[in-house]
C-alpha cells in the first residue's frame, strides 16, 4: 500500500472524507479556514487557495478541464442533498463549470454543470462513454458571470433532483454511486470562487467503538519518524520489532528516493525504541518495498512487491515471502502465487491471517463495489492461495476500503475506509468475522475520535499481547505520514492468545534442529496453521487464540514428528508458554513418546481426538514398511498393581489395533504394559501422575 494522494493529467484528486455529526450534516466546509486540510498548490497546469472565506480554484489550461474532488461518503441507500455556492469570476461565459458528484475517476463520473451565459447540462461517464442525461439547456434560474449560483443534487427515493437557485430544473432516476468523489468541475481557461460546500444526509452518524484507547495516539518521535514518509507499520507479535515504510529518505535503495524501503526499530530494555534502520538488501531495491506481516517465529516475512531471482524490483503487484537463513539474514523473497490474480488500481495492500491459511488484500478487481475492496483468498496445500473473493458490502463501499490488519486472535479485522462515516479523511474501522466464510461480517465500527481525526489515519497494527497498537497519521506529524501508538484499554483489545515459544532440539543429541512445524485443533484433528524453528537456534514461535487443546508437531526427514499438546481451553487471558520440541531420529532403540493420545477414564478406549497423533504414526510406518515397533503403556500409581499393568497394556493394544485396522501387519508391532513401574515423574502431584499415564513406541527394526 502507497501513499494515497496522486495527481494525473487533466484531473486532481484530493481525498476527505465526511465530518460525520449527530445531526444530519455529513459534511459543511465553510472555506473560513483550512482545518480540513484542503490543498494549496499553484502549478503551470491549475491552482487552489483558501482566501478570505473562498475556495478559489483555477484551470490555467485552454486544452483540458479539470475535476477538483475529493472523497466524501455519500451513503447510496440513503437520501442527500449535495449543494454548494458557487460563481465563476473569469473566462468565457460560454464554458461550464458545476458540481461532480458519486464518481470514482474521470472515466467514471457524474456531472451537473452550468455556464454564465445561462445553460445548464447534466450528463455521465462510465468507461470513458459519455451519456447526456440532459444535453445543454436554457434556463432563466443562472445568474451572469459574477454572480453566486447555488447547485443542489437531492437524492429522493429512486429519484435525483437538480435544482439551479433553489429552482427545480430536472428530474432523473437515481443510479447507484460510481464512487466517493465529489467536488467541483471547471472548463478550460477560468477560475471560480467556491463559497461554501453542504452534504446532508439522513441520519448518517458514526457508529463508534467508543471506548478504544485510554489515551490520545502518540507520535512515536524522531527515533520512528523523519522530515519523510513512514507508513506500513508492523509490530512483531513479541513486541519487540517494529518495521516501517520509510520514502524520500537519502538513505534509500534505488535512484528513485521517493519510493518506500523497509526499516526497522527494536524495543530496549528501558521500554524505548532504538532508532530506525534500513534493513538492507535483498528486501530492499529500487522497487516500493513494505513489510506486509512478519511470522511469530520471526523467521518468515512476506514483503509487498515481486522480485527477481537476484533481489531485484520485478514488480509492485502481488507479494513475496522471505525466510530468515541460518546466519539471521534474509534470502531473497519469493512470490507467491495467487489464482487469477490483477488489480486495476495503482495501489494495494494485503494481511495474512496469524496461521498464514488466509490473506486479506485490498485491491480492485471487476466485482469492485468500489475503487478497492477487501478480498480473501486461502491457502491451497501447495502454499498457493485461491483467487480473491470480495468480502461483501458489510465491510466494502463504494470508496476506497484498504491496509487490512487480522489480529492476533484470528477474528478481528482492522481496516482504513474512506466510505464508512468518519472523522476526517481515511478512518480506521473495526469488524469481527461471524463465521468461517470469511465473508460474514459485523457491521464495522469507527474506531473513535481518540485514533481517527481530520487528517489521514491507516494502517493498524497490534502484538500479540494487545496492549498497543500502531497506525499511520497525518495529523502534527514531522514530516507527512508518521507513526503513532496509542494503548489499548483490557476491555478494548482483541480476544486473548498465548505465545508458544521454545527450541527444536534433536532428542537423541540435543542439538538444536531447523523444522517445519504445524499445530491443530486436536477436538476435530484440523490444521490451524504452520510455522518454522530456526536452523541456527532452533527457535520457534506460534499465536495460538485461547479456548482450545491444540497439538504442535515438529516435522523433519529422517525424525519420527513428536507433538505435544498446549490445553489453552480454559485461559482467557494473554499468556507466554515455554514448550520446547524434541525430534527422535529413526533409529533401533528410539523411544518416541505419543503425546496426544486420550481415552476414556480409567478405560483403554482412544478417544477420537486421539486420531491425528495416530495417523502420524500410521504414515511412519507406511513410509517404513520394513520398520518394526513395540508399544509401550504406561500408568500412575493410582490404584492396584496388576489393573494398572493390565490397563496399561491393554491401552498398547488399542493403538496396536487401530494400526492393524488401517492396514499394518499387526506382526510388526508388539505390545506390553508397564503400569506403574516406569514413572518419569513424581506421581505425588497431579500434573506427574498425568505426565506418568503415557504411550511410548521404541524402534525395535528400521
Amino acid at each position: 500500500m502507497k501513499k494515497i494522494f496522486i495527481t494525473l493529467i487533466g484531473f486532481i484528486l484530493f481525498f476527505l472524507t465526511a465530518n460525520s455529526q449527530t445531526d444530519n450534516d455529513a459534511y459543511t466546509e465553510n472555506f473560513d479556514n483550512n482545518k480540513k486540510n484542503w490543498s494549496i498548490f499553484d502549478n503551470d497546469n491549475a491552482s487552489a487557495k483558501i482566501e478570505n472565506g473562498f475556495y478559489v480554484i483555477r484551470n490555467k489550461k485552454s486544452d483540458f478541464t479539470y475535476r477538483f474532488w475529493r472523497s466524501v461518503p455519500l451513503d447510496d441507500e440513503e437520501d442527500f442533498i449535495y449543494e454548494a455556492k458557487l460563481k465563476q469570476i473569469s473566462g468565457k461565459e460560454s464554458y461550464g463549470y458545476g458540481l461532480v458528484w458519486n464518481s470514482k475517476g474521470w472515466e467514471d463520473s457524474y456531472n451537473f454543470n452550468i455556464s454564465s451565459n445561462g445553460y445548464y447540462k447534466i450528463y455521465q461517464t462510465k468507461g470513458g462513454e459519455r451519456t447526456d442525461w440532459k444535453p445543454w439547456t436554457k434556463s432563466e434560474h443562472i445568474l451572469p458571470l459574477g454572480s453566486y449560483n447555488m447547485l443542489k443534487i437531492e437524492k429522493k427515493a429512486k429519484k435525483l433532483n437538480f435544482y439551479i437557485n433553489n429552482n427545480l430544473v430536472y428530474t432523473h432516476d437515481y443510479e447507484y454511486a460510481l464512487g466517493a468523489y465529489n467536488g467541483f468541475f471547471l472548463g478550460t481557461s477560468m477560475i471560480v470562487m467556491v463559497d461554501y460546500m453542504k452534504i446532508t444526509e439522513n441520519d448518517k452518524t458514526i457508529s463508534v467503538e467508543n471506548t478504544i484507547g485510554g489515551s490520545e495516539k502518540e507520535n512515536m518521535g524522531l527515533k520512528i519518524n523523519s522530515p519523510y514518509c513512514e507508513i506500513a507499520p508492523i509490530i512483531s507479535a513479541d513486541g519487540k520489532t517494529l518495521y516501517v515504510a520509510r520514502a524520500k529518505d537519502p538513505n534509500n535503495y534505488g535512484v528513485d528516493k521517493s519510493k518506500y524501503d523497509i526499516w526497522s526499530s527494536e524495543l530496549k530494555a528501558d521500554g524505548t525504541w532504538s532508532k530506525l534502520k534500513n534493513i538492507g538488501k535483498p528486501l530492499n531495491n529500487k522497487g516500493d518495498n513494505l513489510v506486509i506481516a512478519i511470522t511469530p517465529d520471526n523467521n518468515a516475512m512476506l514483503v509487498e512487491g515481486i522480485y527477481t531471482s537476484t533481489g531485484g524490483y520485478l514488480s509492485d503487484q502481488g507479494i513475496s515471502i522471505s525466510y530468515r537463513q541460518q546466519d539471521g539474514n534474509w534470502c531473497v523473497p519469493q512470490k507467491v502465487i495467487i489464482d487469477d490474480f490483477y488489480n486495476l488500481d495503482q495501489y494495494e495492500s494485503f494481511c495474512p491471517s496469524p496461521n498464514r491459511k488466509v490473506l486479506v488484500m485490498s485491491i480492485k478487481r471487476k466485482d469492485s463495489r468500489g475503487s478497492k475492496d477487501l478480498y480473501v483468498s486461502f491457502r491451497k496445500n501447495d502454499g498457493t492461495y485461491t483467487a480473491p473473493k470480495n468480502m461483501g458490502n458489510t465491510i466494502n463501499t463504494y470508496a476506497n476500503d484498504g491496509t487490512p490488519f487480522i489480529a492476533p486472535d484470528g477474528k478481528t479485522l482492522y481496516f482504513y475506509s474512506y466510505g464508512h462515516a468518519g472523522y476526517g479523511s481515511a478512518d480506521i474501522f473495526v469488524t469481527r468475522r461471524l463465521d468461517d466464510s470469511w465473508t460474514n461480517w459485523s457491521k464495522p465500527k469507527n474506531l473513535g475520535s481518540l485514533v481517527n481525526s481530520f487528517a489521514w489515519d491507516t494502517y493498524f497494527s497490534i502484538s500479540a499481547k494487545g496492549d498497543y497498537a500502531y497506525l499511520v497519521s497525518t495529523k502534527n506529524s514531522y514530516g507527512n505520514e508518521d507513526i503513532y501508538k496509542i494503548k489499548l484499554e483490557e476491555e478494548t483489545q482483541p480476544e486473548a492468545v498465548a505465545i508458544i515459544y521454545g527450541k527444536v532440539y534433536n532428542q537423541k543429541t540435543k542439538k538444536v534442529l531447523g523444522t517445519n512445524i504445524s499445530y491443530e485443533d486436536i477436538s476435530v484433528g484440523k490444521e490451524m496453521g504452520i510455522a518454522k524453528s530456526n536452523a541456527g537456534s532452533g527457535e520457534y514461535k506460534i499465536v495460538l487464540p485461547y479456548g482450545k487443546i491444540y497439538g504442535i508437531t515438529a516435522n523433519k526427514k529422517g525424525f519420527v514428528p513428536v507433538s505435544e499438546n498446549i490445553d489453552l481451553s480454559k485461559i482467557n487471558k494473554y499468556t507466554e508458554i515455554k514448550k520446547d520440541l524434541y525430534l527422535a531420529p529413526i533409529i533401533v532403540g528410539e523411544l518416541i513418546a505419543l503425546n496426544n493420545l486420550f481415552f476414556e477414564r480409567g478405560k483403554p478406549a482412544l478417544q477420537k481426538k486421539s486420531y491425528s497423533e495416530l495417523d502420524r504414526l500410521l504414515d511412519l510406518l507406511k513410509s517404513n514398511p520394513s520398520m518394526e515397533i513395540e508399544i509401550h503403556g504406561h500408568s500412575n500409581n493410582l490404584g492396584p498393581h496388576d489393573a494398572l499393568v493390565e490397563l496399561s497394556n491393554s491401552r498398547a493394544e488399542s493403538v496396536k489395533t487401530y494400526l492393524v485396522n488401517k492396514g499394518i501387519n499387526k506382526k510388526r508391532m508388539l505390545c506390553k504394559g508397564f503400569g506403574p513401574d516406569k514413572p518419569i515423574a513424581d506421581n505425588s502431584t497431579p500434573d506427574g501422575r498425568l505426565k506418568n499415564q503415557r504411550v511410548e513406541f521404541k524402534i525395535i527394526k528400521k
